[in-house]
């Protein structure tokens, strides 16, 4: 390759302060369904840029324990995420677990320095616990956790299998949370919440989750080899391994019967069955964990519901009945009726009953409890009817998500604050609005399909031996194509300046997607649940009025530019070239990346958000300013936008045009389209391109000086 340098202007640019550029965007589908509203969209397109660093710590800002939810989250963002409308959502979780793995979240050091003189217990470590002592004491709190069993984590320890949660995750947030300064007290069951406080303690947090697991309630539930399903997994976890003998049957349709059935597996149990009183459709568990059951053995016995139970013979006889579904709920879900005459027999070893779990309250705690056996809470400030004593988690909700119990953490360590503070507690109040709606079937039409990219796994034959994680983490070509399937729901097109709309239609025009219409006043209109955020009516708007509701716009294209210009004037390079490059390709293992990695000289590189917002006035400010020869550089048939090419040779014949008019080549402005070219890479265009502008710039060289 010629001597020509790319400078990598990455650093410069991530230590440039913000330009003031105000945020319309609305909150996506995905944010919105996220119990701790992380900015879910942000992260994923960093991610789709190569930036994992930036990506991991938009993550970290808004979530403690990131690495605990990479692998167990239970993802309801996916289920709200719109691309579903189009193929299958975005897979929000592996992505998270790709950032957490490539950004070294396990280096990460939390600190925080103690502001307040107030001491808070915190009492179980559940991830409600664990979150609100990590919050406590990033507000400047003293905090002690008191934890009843030899090792902190609650139900993330006893409850979830390690082949789901590698425990050195979980441990590596405890050594976290000890390195801030969080006091952590193990074999410690707290029976009075007085003593706490005769110990200084100013405010209490009871997060004792919901280890209780709930029985049937039929005729032979006590007998011998009847066991529930939390007791099961958490003796399994704690280190036990109970004899189950060849045959095991699991009641429930949850996640925690899929994780009891999947332990039996692996504890050598021959047979495992799922008995379900409903259907698969109304299955509660994730799709992903069924689906990996079946993979594993897991045989599932639909609408079929026990009725009895005897031991006779050293098995377990159980009487079950055919169920049909009836007639929905108040909640929508369809009740189970038994089939009259339908009742038949099975033989098992081991009865593992998962249908459900409750808090246990120690009656020392004098705190109000009601239906379920959970804590009543003021659903505001999360205290109870007890002074300076606040609860939360499955302790109030019942069993809930991981990612709910760290929200409920979160919110409860900021009421003690308040509390303490002597503050009436106010929520904060969100200046965007939430997007809502589905896509328009033409819309949907115009979206191109990319089949969404399932982390990798062990095969089945290797899972089901013993308890090592089954899943595994992204490379990163593919995180950065699954992150780049992501519609930027809310961030798209806005008319900012409706009065300078001149009603020309251009953006009904080029909008590849059919969102722009004219409204009943004679008014172009953008709807905000339908733009794309591709950023081609943008350029194209000859009233410049419309703008893309992220700073995304023009006014970034500009900006980088005017920063690399300025950049290349202190060093003076000749002959200067300047590149316009789809950042999506450019970082990483993207299409670009050889560019931003092996060239050398004085080529500086732009990275625009997509080439397609590169208007030909961009073009010829490079010129302007100095620049030899300009390439725009797209990432080819890794773009998720349609007809972005069309546009990018649009504008640069209207550059050349231009160019020809003033006496200049037309031929130094390039378009790189990686294996575009007889399926030469980017870097070997661009070495032909550089030659082509030494050679031109060589020969007004010469003609100066005869001219001279």
């Amino acid at each position: 390759m010629q001597s020509f340098a790319i400078h990598n202007l990455e650093n410069h640019h991530l230590a440039r302060p913000k330009r003031a550029a105000e945020d319309h965007s609305l909150i996506p589908p995905c944010q919105a369904a996220c119990p701790l509203h992380m900015d879910i969209r942000e992260y994923v397109s960093l991610t789709a840029q190569g930036r994992v660093m930036e990506a991991l710590q938009v993550i970290r800002s808004g979530n403690p324990f990131p690495s605990i939810c990479a692998h167990v989250c239970a993802h309801p963002c996916e289920n709200a995420c719109r691309r579903a409308q189009v193929d299958k959502p975005v897979a929000i979780r592996a992505l998270k677990r790709f950032a957490v793995e490539f950004g070294g979240d396990r280096m990460v050091e939390c600190e925080a320095e103690t502001t307040h003189d107030e001491r808070v217990a915190v009492v179980g470590s559940g991830p409600a616990g664990l979150a609100c002592a990590y919050y406590l004491r990033k507000l400047g709190y003293l905090v002690t956790v008191f934890e009843a069993h030899s090792q902190l984590g609650g139900m993330l320890r006893v409850g979830i299998p390690k082949y789901r949660l590698p425990r050195e995750v979980l441990d590596t947030e405890v050594e976290r949370l000890a390195r801030m300064g969080v006091e952590i007290r193990t074999n410690a069951r707290v029976v009075s919440l007085d003593l706490l406080f005769d110990m200084g303690y100013k405010a209490v947090f009871l997060t004792v989750g919901a280890h209780q697991g709930l029985r049937m309630g039929i005729d032979g539930e006590e007998s011998p080899g009847v066991i529930d399903g939390a007791t099961f997994l958490r003796e399994v976890n704690l280190g036990l391994k109970p004899s189950l003998g060849e045959r095991v049957a699991v009641v429930g349709g949850g996640n925690v019967a899929i994780d009891a059935a999947r332990t039996a597996i692996r504890l050598g149990a021959r047979e495992v069955n799922i008995l379900y009183r409903r259907s698969r459709a109304e299955m509660p568990a994730d799709d992903v964990e069924v689906e990996q059951a079946l993979e594993e053995g897991v045989q599932f016995k639909f609408l079929v519901l026990p009725k009895k139970i005897r031991r006779q013979d050293g098995y377990l006889k159980v009487n079950c009945v055919r169920m049909e579904l009836g007639e929905p709920d108040a909640r929508g879900r369809r009740q189970p009726v038994a089939v009259e005459g339908s009742d038949f027999e099975m033989e098992f070893d081991t009865l593992v009953v998962a249908i459900g779990q409750a808090p246990q309250m120690p009656g020392g705690f004098g705190v109000r409890v009601g239906k379920g056996s959970t804590i009543v809470v003021d659903p505001v400030t999360l205290t109870t009817n007890r002074v300076g004593v606040f609860a939360g988690g499955d302790a109030v909700t019942g069993p809930a998500t991981v990612v709910q119990a760290l929200a409920a953490g979160r919110q409860a360590a900021g009421r003690i604050d308040d509390y303490l503070q002597h503050r009436y507690p106010k929520d904060a109040a969100e200046s965007r609005e939430t997007l809502v709606g589905d896509l328009r079937p033409e819309t949907i039409e115009m979206i191109r399909r990319i089949g969404r990219i399932e982390p990798p796994a062990l095969p089945p034959e290797a899972r089901t031996a013993d308890f090592t994680p089954i899943e595994m983490v992204y490379d990163w070509e593919a995180a950065v194509n699954e992150a780049r399937r992501c519609l930027r729901c809310g961030a798209g097109a806005e008319i900012l300046f409706q009065d300078k709309c001149a009603s020309c239609l251009t953006c009904l025009r080029v909008c590849p997607y059919h969102v722009p219409y004219v409204d009943a006043t004679g008014a172009v209109r953008i709807p905000a649940d339908q733009c794309q955020a591709c950023g081609v009516c943008v350029a194209e708007c000859p009233a410049r009025a419309i703008v893309l509701r992220r700073p995304y716009d023009r006014r970034q294209v500009a900006g980088e530019l005017e920063h690399v210009l300025r950049s290349a004037a202190q060093t003076k390079p000749r002959p200067l070239v300047v590149g316009f490059c789809c950042q999506y390709g450019l970082f990483g293992t993207g299409s670009l990346s050889d560019l931003w990695r092996e060239a050398g000289g004085s080529i500086w590189l732009v990275p625009v958000l997509c080439t397609a917002n590169v208007e030909a006035h961009h073009i010829l400010r490079a010129f302007e300013m100095g620049a030899e020869g300009v390439f725009i550089a797209s990432c080819g048939e890794q773009c998720a936008r349609e007809n972005t090419e069309f546009w990018v040779r649009q504008r640069v014949e209207k550059a050349r045009r231009v160019l020809s008019e003033i006496g200049l080549e037309p031929e130094r402005i390039e378009v790189l389209v990686p294996s575009d070219h007889n399926g030469s890479t980017a870097a070997e265009q661009l070495d032909a391109f550089a030659q082509r502008i030494g050679t031109l710039y060589l020969a007004s060289i010469l003609m100066q000086e005869v001219r001279s």
